[in-house]
């Protein structure tokens, strides 16, 4: 379970040159992920001494792959100083991106509303404005001065934007939005990755975050971190005034020599006076719209708001509607001069989607075919894509080629265009979700014909691939290409229930990343491994604080040597291992977790092993910083359940911290 803090976590820098250890004061960069670090003291490993490049690296913002401003970016910025008009959009753009709100209210937000039955998993965002922002802020407010937000803080400065489809379910944005801020992928919501006890879900959860369209937010908001509950973001529809833009508005009548006359009994009626339909929003506060031009009209701005954020995070839902609507496309064109997209997947994509990606088929027709219900609206954004470098086929390549990236595909890579190259190289984080590829591959080459792709993302500091499941799945080669990421702090690999993979030596490539801070690695249920003599290359060095690896089920594993890594993970600070089922008759390798001094949390699942001797646990006495210790030896050959027992937890717990939290189970 994530830890709250009040006060600011201790950090540690390590030196190998310097040869120790010093402390820091100043916060330590989260990365673009925001993944908390669950641990009170967080290390940052430098390569050589002096020489940070290779550790935390600060979020790149309209840089090259060297870090220096891109020429786009200087002359988005010239433009914007020197432009009176652009001056005045900037400022009402920053009171604009100051509306925003924090993870924390948005599930309060969300449980509120679920709970009286307003919101559920088919609700979709413009039934939430109609039925839930409109009514609430009636005094011709935003909904973050509504009075439920004043009460939850109000409104904070955005650090990033949510793109997201109105037609779309709102639990789609949300979702999308909960990925984001805590760095989970997707299978994280709803399916289990380890057995252990407290463990079998992010922060401790035992049961699924996200089910029949319902999320638990009760438990996401007593579980999760104090700093990913306070991630902020930006929505247009808690920031915009609602009633200054579209309430009580009929689009077809608006501009009628009537209308006009009266504006007032015109936006109080429903159904419309003049052309007799139901309005989209209906509202009785019967308040002027703004147009284009005026001092306070805020529809046109949210592509300024885009360039002060730190990144534009798009929520796409299954059938992609929202990467069609024209205001998303213009939020992306914004991004893609200077900043950074990220492409978030919670409720993964549709079958005929699915079907056009392994044939080759990009995933978006042309830009030029967007959706806008204003088509003044999408004559000026398309104007502004169209100024891009390479107009609308870069704008189309970039899309669709980061679409295809973030499912794991890199076939069409090479016709990305420089400005899409421009903008892959400035991102640091990517998730890779292969599971849509079901049965139909065998080798990961299939999708990524050439690992040299990972080397343009020069940036990167976290990258998850999820290839769980992939049954057919034998060849693993293309992940060699990981070995260029020098600035990755954080890795995820699953690979679990791939039961034809025979080999990981692939993997021997994560011995190049020094600067690795986190590392997940799931081989669970991958019968037909043998070795995990390929995981030795992950000795030196000694940046890695924290490691979670998952064995289980893999009935041909009968070593872990492998794993002793020479004692020379001497920074680790939490580590969890499943070695359920596996075939391993020694434990003796576990030794090394005694050398372990700086280790605060350790979950270890043995359970169903056929190992014969447990001694080699008693090395664990000698963890003194130990805050938690759970272990699982249910079924063990070696176990007399009660004898046993008791004499593991009489020997261990006595010489750990009396605070620590310890659970053992043998039955």
């Amino acid at each position: 379970m994530g830890c709250c803090h009040s006060s600011a976590p201790v950090y540690h820098v390590y030196s190998p040159a310097a040869g120790n250890i010093l402390r820091a004061t100043s916060p330590l960069p989260q990365g673009d992920t925001g993944e908390e670090t669950d641990i009170a003291d967080v290390s940052v490993y430098l390569p050589a001494a002096g020489d940070i490049s290779g550790a935390i690296s600060p979020l790149a913002q309209g840089v090259d792959g060297s870090g220096n401003a891109s020429s786009s970016s200087r002359r988005s910025s010239n433009s914007s100083r020197n432009d009176p008009v652009e001056k005045k959009k900037l400022t009402a753009a920053g009171k604009l991106r100051d509306k925003g709100f924090s993870l924390k209210q948005l599930l309060l937000f969300y449980e509120k509303y679920e709970a009286s039955g307003q919101i559920s998993g088919s609700t979709t965002t413009e039934e939430v404005v109609k039925d839930i922002i409109i009514p609430a802020t009636k005094d011709g407010c935003h909904y973050m001065a509504s009075k439920f937000m004043r009460e939850h803080g109000g409104g904070k400065p955005a650090k990033r934007l949510a793109s997201h489809a109105w037609k779309a379910p709102f639990i789609n944005t949300l979702l999308n939005i909960l990925l984001d801020a805590t760095g989970w992928q997707r299978r994280d919501l709803t399916s289990r990755e380890f057995e252990t006890d407290e463990t079998e879900y992010p922060y401790g959860m035992n049961f699924s975050l996200y089910d029949d369209g319902r999320l638990r937010a009760a438990d996401l908001l007593k579980r999760l971190p104090s700093e990913t509950l306070e991630k902020t973001y930006w929505l247009c529809i808690f920031a915009v005034n609602e009633h200054a833009a579209i309430c009580g508005d009929c689009w077809k009548c608006n501009e009628q020599a009537a209308w006009a006359a009266d504006p007032h009994a015109h936006l109080r009626a429903n159904p419309c006076l003049l052309c007799g339909e139901q309005k989209y929003n209906p509202c009785t506060c019967g308040m002027m719209k703004t147009k284009a031009g005026d001092a306070n009209h805020e529809i046109d701005l949210f592509h300024f708001v885009v360039g002060l954020v730190d990144a534009l995070v798009v929520c796409l839902d299954p059938s992609l509607v929202a990467i069609r609507r024209v205001w998303c496309v213009a939020e992306i064109g914004k991004a893609l001069k200077a900043g950074t997209v990220y492409f978030r997947f919670a409720q993964g994509l549709a079958n005929d989607l699915t079907d056009k990606l392994w044939n080759g088929d990009d995933l978006l027709e042309s830009v030029g075919a967007c959706d806008a219900t204003n088509p003044a609206d999408k004559e000026m954004i398309l104007k502004d894509i169209l100024a891009l470098d390479g107009g609308i086929d870069a704008y189309d390549a970039f899309v669709n080629r980061l679409l295809e990236l973030s499912l794991g595909c890199a076939r069409k890579f090479k016709d990305i265009g420089q400005i899409g190259l421009d903008a892959i190289r400035r991102m640091q984080s990517l998730d890779m979700d292969m599971t849509w590829a079901g049965e139909k591959m065998t080798s990961l080459h299939e999708l990524i014909p050439d690992d040299s792709v990972f080397s343009t993302m020069v940036q990167l500091t976290s990258l998850r691939i999820d290839s769980g499941g992939l049954e057919r799945l034998e060849n693993i080669d293309a992940l060699r290409g990981i070995g260029t990421l020098v600035r990755l702090q954080k890795l995820s690999i699953i690979l679990s229930g791939c039961t034809q993979i025979p080999s990981i030596d692939a993997l021997t490539c994560l011995g190049q990343l020094n600067s690795l801070l986190q590392l997940t690695l799931n081989l669970g249920f991958c019968e037909k491994i043998t070795s995990i003599d390929a995981l030795a290359c992950l000795d030196p060095p000694n940046s890695l604080l924290q490691l979670t690896f998952s064995l289980a089920g893999c009935s041909q594993i009968t070593s872990i040597d492998a794993l002793t890594f020479n004692g020379q993970r001497k920074l680790l600070q939490k580590l969890k291992l499943n070695l359920s089922c596996c075939q391993i008759t020694s434990i003796d390798a576990l030794t090394f977790i005694g050398q372990l001094k700086l280790l605060q949390k350790l979950t270890l699942n043995l359970s169903c092993c056929q190992v014969a001797d447990i001694s080699p646990l008693s090395s664990l006495e000698a963890l003194t910083q130990l805050e938690e210790l759970h272990l699982n030896l249910r079924y063990m050959q070696a176990l007399n359940a009660n004898r046993d027992r008791e004499m593991l937890r009489d020997r261990i717990a006595t010489k750990l911290a009396p605070a620590t939290k310890l659970t053992i189970h043998c039955q």
